[in-house]
């Protein structure tokens, strides 16, 4: 440091207070199909529920074509985020993200994803499987390797197909869609980047296994291959004590960790623009109406979009970024699992 010029020492200074691992560049992708809701694929489950009011609030949602998969779109999401980042494949040291659902049990299609864009050999595609605050846990991760000097640029990319995921005869098929979402992070100064301030977690385990993705065991007569016990093809599942979990545990209980979240931060939902898990819009609206004040921006594409799952806050925060919407330097995610978790985080810019 140039101790005898004061001037730059403290621009010097200034910088490394300022040097934090930030997200540099943001991407999205979804395929081209769109389905509606009036579409035919939802005529039975129409005839059978016609008065559901679970699952509530999709316009659009943007399917994988015949001959189409993850790399479809979680290519382009990814090498979106280089370029906003102004990095090349080389640069990155790091691949964390998911595929889901991958055509593999293991390995992830992240590995394939690694192939597709050419990264180094040196380069480890790391699969985060806690569904669905995947893009909260990749941030973490990367926050905390960057700072530990383990890496130095960070690629995370999230794929969801899930409309190849559910069964047409089960409620919550009429939220699924596709999409992707990327995010470089590295080292940075820029405060007009977000950085990763806070989270907060809050977990309910008795209901595992109230919602799990499996197939059905069925038993063939005769056997098929020598095999009696054969299985469908795995899909998205909810059983009733799921579909209560969904009820408490999704509204009043997962909204503790944002409050929390708030809390400890000495904030207001009125301090922050929130961007809240999307399975269906009867939670949205009772998560803002439940927050006091109010949150002072909600970003959501549940209409635009529906519910992509793990995919979701990463392509909504590129969403939001390209639009340049996001009003306020705080912004709470917020991401529900299945297991049941709520993942609250904190980002912060300028």
């Amino acid at each position: 440091m140039d101790y005898l010029n004061p001037i730059g020492y403290l621009k010097q200074q200034n910088n490394m207070a300022t040097l934090l691992p930030r997200i540099i560049g943001t991407g999205w992708a979804v395929p081209n199909k769109i389905r509606l809701n009036d579409d035919p694929i939802f005529t039975w489950l129409k005839g059978k529920y016609p008065k559901q009011d679970l699952f509530k609030g999709y316009k659009i949602r943007h399917v994988l074509d015949t001959g189409e998969d993850l790399m479809t779109i979680m290519v382009p999401a990814a090498k979106m985020a280089l370029e906003k980042a102004k990095k090349k494949p080389e640069d990155i040291d790091l691949l964390i993200g998911l595929g889901s659902i991958s055509e593999y049990i293991q390995p992830n299609t992240l590995s394939q994803l690694h192939k597709e864009l050419g990264l180094p050999v040196r380069t480890w595609a790391i699969p985060v499987g806690n569904d669905y605050s995947n893009f909260a846990s990749a941030l973490l991760m990367a926050d905390s390797l960057i700072r530990t000097k383990r890496a130095k640029n960070i690629l995370i990319c999230l794929g969801c197909n899930w409309t190849r995921n559910v069964d047409y005869h089960t409620l919550q098929a009429i939220s699924a869609a596709d999409g992707a979402g990327a995010a470089v992070m590295s080292m940075s100064a820029d405060k007009s980047k977000w950085h990763v301030a806070d989270q907060c977690t809050v977990m309910d385990t008795q209901y595992y296994g109230a919602m799990y993705t499996d197939g059905l065991s069925l038993t063939a007569t005769p056997p098929i291959n020598g095999y009696s016990n054969v299985f469908s093809p795995h899909f998205f599942q909810i059983t009733a004590e799921g579909g209560e979990g969904f009820k408490i545990f999704g509204t009043k209980i997962a909204l503790t960790a944002v409050k929390k979240l708030l809390k400890q931060n000495r904030i207001t939902a009125a301090d922050v623009s929130f961007m809240p898990h999307q399975t269906s819009s009867v939670l949205i609206d009772y998560w803002r109406k439940h927050l006091s004040p109010r949150p002072a921006q909600l970003l959501t594409t549940l209409e635009e979009i529906a519910n992509v799952t793990v995919a979701t806050h990463a392509l909504n925060l590129a969403w939001f970024e390209e639009k340049g919407t996001i009003e306020k330097n705080k912004l709470v995610i917020m991401a529900l699992g299945p297991d049941m978790h709520c993942n609250a985080m904190l980002l912060k810019r300028n």
